[in-house]
């Protein structure tokens, strides 16, 4: 992990915020600004090259419909939603109609069953007369009696036909559940799911473990891969989500929360051994060359800043990741390549410290 020059002027040109360009995108394809298509594109553009090119293949003014087809494809948790809620409706039609049809059958079988009522009558009181009525009438009696087989053999295969959309209806919301606490293209946690496990230690701190949570920025990779087609920087964030998963031990975590960032959770560490560890992660990323769509970046040309703070001076799930926010946000402001969690960078970023052993 190599330093940086503190005082180099940033030649790189400033880079739109995800949100511009996205409506920028939006605008020129003649997309509906509506936000789940915001969702949709943030997906393409924050690395998911499948759907990058799903949507590139429709071309301009793509119809909502097969927009949102994509989005089912790849289980992004708002269409699903919306699917749900498309299904409600549907189920609610389709059983209507089974309703209405049942009502229809249940009138055909009451016509039936009046009508034999009647010929066993007549032929109680004269079986001659009685069996001579019933040759006249069992054609009629034939077709109501196919007519409602034919109403019970359709009923039922609606029935089933819906059966099998809810079935997959509700495997895509399992999906999608998943999707909710999972980044599509590394396959590791993300945000969401980090903060849970960051909470779910700090109401059982009881134990007195301490845990550390290195946050690392991927420096270059951001404002490479926006100069690039959406999608582009697919195969680097796998390569890189494989580095750090080698990386930590049983019962660690790895997250991607942002587009070049990712968060580790170390279980039961010395700042020492949180440090060494942040550094051997920097140290295989900066000697590694990874592919970029159909070429290879060189060895060097991705490097991590990282920041560092450890469980004992945090309170809560959410001060503890800002606290490694600041402190990575102080390394890489001041040039430095890795920077722990501690008064200085309290003070630099205006807030409060709390101390701890890990001060």
């Amino acid at each position: 992990m190599s330093s940086k020059d503190s005082t180099a002027p940033n030649t790189q040109p400033a880079v739109p915020p995800i949100t511009a360009r996205i409506a920028h995108v939006m605008a020129n394809l003649g997309i509906t600004g509506l936000p789940r298509n915001y969702e949709l594109l943030f997906e393409a553009m924050n690395g998911n090259a499948g759907v990058a090119r799903e949507i590139a293949a429709l071309g301009k003014a793509p119809d909502q419909a097969s927009l949102d087809s994509i989005a089912l494809r790849y289980a992004l948790p708002s269409h699903n939603a919306l699917a749900a809620g498309q299904a409600a409706g549907e189920a609610v039609r389709v059983l209507g109609e089974i309703a209405a049809a049942g009502e229809a059958s249940r009138r055909d079988r009451a016509v039936a069953l009046q009508e034999l009522e009647e010929i066993a009558a007549r032929m109680r009181q004269d079986p001659v007369l009685g069996i001579s009525d019933f040759s006249s009438d069992a054609g009629r009696l034939l077709s109501i009696l196919r007519d409602i087989l034919g109403a019970d053999r359709a009923s039922t295969a609606r029935l089933e036909d819906l059966q099998a959309h809810l079935d997959g209806l509700r495997s895509g919301l399992s999906v999608s559940r998943e999707a909710l606490t999972h980044d599509p293209v590394t396959g590791l946690g993300n945000h969401a799911a980090l903060l849970g496990l960051l909470k779910a230690f700090f109401q059982g701190e009881a134990t007195g473990e301490t845990a550390a949570l290195l946050m690392f920025r991927v420096e270059q990779l951001r404002e490479f891969a926006e100069t690039h087609p959406a999608g582009a920087a697919e195969k680097t964030l796998k390569r890189l989500a494989a580095i750090f998963r080698r990386s930590v031990k049983k019962g660690d975590f790895v997250a991607r929360t942002g587009p070049d960032v990712f968060c580790l959770l170390l279980s039961d560490v010395s700042r020492e051994i949180a440090v060494t560890i942040a550094r051997r992660i920097a140290a295989r990323v900066a000697e590694k060359p990874f592919p970029f769509m159909e070429r290879e970046l060189p060895a060097g040309f991705l490097t991590l800043t990282a920041g560092v703070s450890m469980s004992d001076a945090a309170t809560t799930p959410a001060m503890l990741y800002d606290q490694a926010g600041q402190a990575l946000a102080y390394a890489g402001e001041t040039g430095i390549a890795l920077r722990i969690y501690s008064a200085e960078v309290a003070d630099r970023s205006g807030r409060g410290y709390r101390g701890g052993a890990a001060a």
